[in-house]
Order: C-alpha cells, then structure tokens, then sequence
C-alpha cells in the first residue's frame, strides 16, 4: 500500500516541478510569478463533483447522477491535497501519512453512500479545505462510499490523469492553445476509456496513445 502512494505522491512531485519549477513548494508561485493556491484548487473542484449529481430541484430533475464523473473529479481533487501535503510536510512524511489515514479510514464501514449522503460527504470535504485544513480523511471517507472505487482504482486514474496532465502541459496547455475536446469529448474520457480497455497499461505507452489521438485532433 505505501508503494502505491510513494509512486502517486513522488509523480506529483515531478508534475509540480516540471509545470512550476524546482522551489514550487516552498514559493507557492508558478513560473509566471502567479500564487498558487490548492485549497481553492481543492473545493472548487469539489464544486464540480456536485454538479455531477442530480441535485438541483429547478432544472433537468430526470437526469441521471453521473458518478463516473465524479470520480474523475475525485482524482483532481488528489491531485492538489497530494501538492498541499507535499508543501505543508515535505515528500515521504506527505505520503506515509497519506498511507496511515487512508488505514485508519478502511476500517471504518465502507457501506455505500446514497445520494443525499455523498453531497454531505463531499460538502465536508470542501468545508475542511475552505477551513484552511487538508482534506486527507474526508477526501478517503468519500472515496470509500462509493461502489467500484478502491484504491486500486484512484492509482490506476491518478497515473492516467497524471499523464494526461503532462501531455497538456507539453501541447500548449497553459498557454491556451491547447485542444481539450476531442471528437466531442473531453480529453478526460479518452484517457478513462484507454485505462478501461487496456489493462496495466505503462505511463509511456499511455502518454503514446493520448500522442497518436491528438495528431488526429490537431491535423
């Protein structure tokens, strides 16, 4: 268990230092000179997570939660705890205790969360980031709730978030020339559709297929 957050927390670590520099930790600031704040990062990214659910009375009140997508933003939400930790505590006591909480919350009972329940979830989640506190146990009692969500399942997402967050990096993101929708859909989707289809599939061989699409894209 602690490889797996050693490998999550030491990628993001990289990611950070490729997209803002070698002292992005100790700055807070990207390249640019622009403050960089992860709390904010984290609720407003929980405020999408809710939007994923069917919550509002006044409009489309026969959709469908969309849980998939909660998920996905679930991993962006890890991604920025995974940075706050890492500049609060430093690289290995950010991810051995990251390892220790996600222990403690497994065993506590992991029944699935109705839908009135995981807005409450995710609602503290963002109270505990807006309070200037990084989210760790409430970010893994959410993730528990949820069916088909083990972390087995935030590893295999995160690496190919993390991946595909390079990739945009590299393609213009951040100067706002790159492509996000791809064939009508986010980039989001292929990447989660390439990690369904293809099993232990390797970063590389990852970042060469999201290479081989975006050709397609761009032409």
């Amino acid at each position: 268990m602690l490889e797996k957050f050693k490998e999550m927390f030491e990628l993001q670590n990289q990611l950070n230092i490729n997209t803002n520099g070698d002292e992005w930790a100790e700055t807070s600031l990207t390249l640019q000179g622009r403050n960089i704040d992860w709390l904010r990062c984290i609720y407003m990214e929980v405020a999408e997570a809710i939007d994923s659910l069917n919550w509002k009375h006044w409009k489309d009140i026969n959709s469908k939660d969309n849980i998939e997508n909660v998920k996905i933003e679930l991993i962006d939400i890890w991604h920025f705890i995974m940075s706050e930790q890492i500049k609060r505590e430093g690289l290995v006591q950010a991810y051995t205790k990251a390892s220790k909480i996600y222990e403690w919350t497994i065993n506590h009972d992991s029944g699935l969360a109705s839908y009135s329940e995981l807005i409450v979830l995710l609602e503290d989640l963002m109270r505990t980031s807006l309070n200037g506190k990084v989210p760790l146990s409430a970010f893994f009692l959410t993730v528990m709730k949820i069916e088909n969500f083990s972390i087995d399942d935030i590893y295999s997402l995160y690496i190919g978030k993390n991946c595909l967050n390079q990739f945009r990096q590299d393609n213009g993101y951040k100067e706002g020339t790159y492509i996000k929708i791809w064939d009508g859909e986010e980039d989001n989707i292929f990447m989660h559709n390439i990690i369904n289809i293809t099993q232990n599939i390797t970063y590389s061989e990852l970042y060469e297929s999201l290479e081989k699409k975006y050709a397609t894209v761009v032409k």
